[in-house]
């Protein structure tokens, strides 16, 4: 893997390094052209010092220390936690070798209401083991770390861990606590935990864990409350109309408002601004429009980020009134908290 750039974490709001649209391999045609808009990684320096760290924890745990450094991502939905996962783990894939299958990246989601054996159940599935809900879940996790050795796992990433707190019990929390700080002391193998914010809480009920988890980062919305983060949201967009296979209406790259409605339509998140421009793409080639227009964009907000945006409550209608979309039922409710 090609050494990203450094960025602290403390300093991360600077503007994009680069904008990669993967190649399809396929003929022009509206679906594909939308699917590399949708696909296209945009290498920000959020997302570049998210690497890094991760990168920081695998090479640490090569060496088998005792206490193997870990690492917790946080940051809301959108803000680009499974991209960073999937994109570290692309570069590391599963391989055979003259002594069976070696895993050096083991990753996964974690199911909507995990327990400690759904979840070894998944890490045994993704590890290839044929009787993966064979067993109690001490036997699935003496069976873990036989094929963590085996398989030659050097980092392991699990998401959506705030799923392990949400509906459970403190008790229920600490057992889990528990199992995690076992499975990394036996194994020796760092851990990448990933999810929303919440997912603090289950460190606090386990100060060794904590201590595992000591290194932590959260990826934050880009903002556009003053001059400097306006300019770097600014510098976001204009590089990615650069990059779409149609073009933006004039005002849209221009002075004006434009920005304060992109940027309440998406929290500032990628994950929902690269939604929004790859739903208005596929409506400007659908209907052969000559470009996106603020228009385009209403519609676009309609059809893939809030489908009860009627009139004053879309950000590209005339008569929004300029404000977050965080209130009871609004799309970002709670994202402020």
């Amino acid at each position: 893997m090609s050494e990203p750039m450094h960025v602290d974490v403390d300093d991360w709001h600077q503007p994009l390094s680069l904008v990669q649209s993967p190649n399809t391999g396929l003929a022009d045609g509206t679906p594909e052209l939308v699917a590399g808009v949708r696909n296209t990684l945009i290498e920000h320096p959020a997302f570049a010092s998210g690497i890094t760290a991760i990168q920081r924890c695998h090479r640490m745990g090569r060496f088998g220390l005792e206490e193997p450094g870990c690492l917790l991502i946080t940051g809301v939905a959108g803000s680009g936690k499974s991209t960073l996962r999937k994109e570290y783990a692309r570069h590391y894939p599963r391989r055979e070798a003259d002594e069976g299958t070696e895993i050096p990246v083991l990753h996964l989601e974690l199911p909507a209401q995990p327990t400690i054996k759904n979840v070894a159940e998944r890490i045994l599935l993704e590890l290839g083991d044929p009787l993966f809900t064979r067993g109690s879940a001490e036997a699935m996790t003496s069976r873990i770390v036989t094929l963590f050795r085996n398989c030659r796992v050097e980092l392991v990433m699990l998401d959506e861990f705030q799923h392990f707190i949400d509906n459970s019990s403190e008790k229920i929390e600490a057992r889990v606590a528990d199992w995690l700080k076992h499975l990394v002391n036996i194994t020796k193998v760092p851990f990448v935990l990933m999810g929303l914010r919440r997912c603090h809480r289950i460190l606090q009920s386990n100060e060794q864990l904590r201590r595992r988890f000591s290194r932590q980062i959260e990826l934050k919305p880009f903002g556009n409350s003053d001059k400097r983060s306006r300019r770097i949201f600014d510098g976001l967009m204009r590089s990615i109309w650069t990059n779409l296979p149609v073009s933006p209406a004039p005002e849209l790259v221009g002075d004006g408002d434009h920005l304060d409605r992109i940027h309440f339509a998406t929290y500032g998140l990628m994950g929902y601004i690269m939604t929004l421009v790859s739903t208005s793409v596929e409506i400007v080639l659908n209907e052969k429009r000559p470009c996106i227009d603020q228009d385009v964009l209403s519609r676009a907000f309609v059809e893939s980020i809030w489908p009860d945006a009627c009139g004053h409550l879309n950000p590209f209608h005339p008569r929004f009134v300029c404000r977050p979309l965080t209130n009871d039922k609004e799309p970002f409710c709670g994202y402020a908290c």
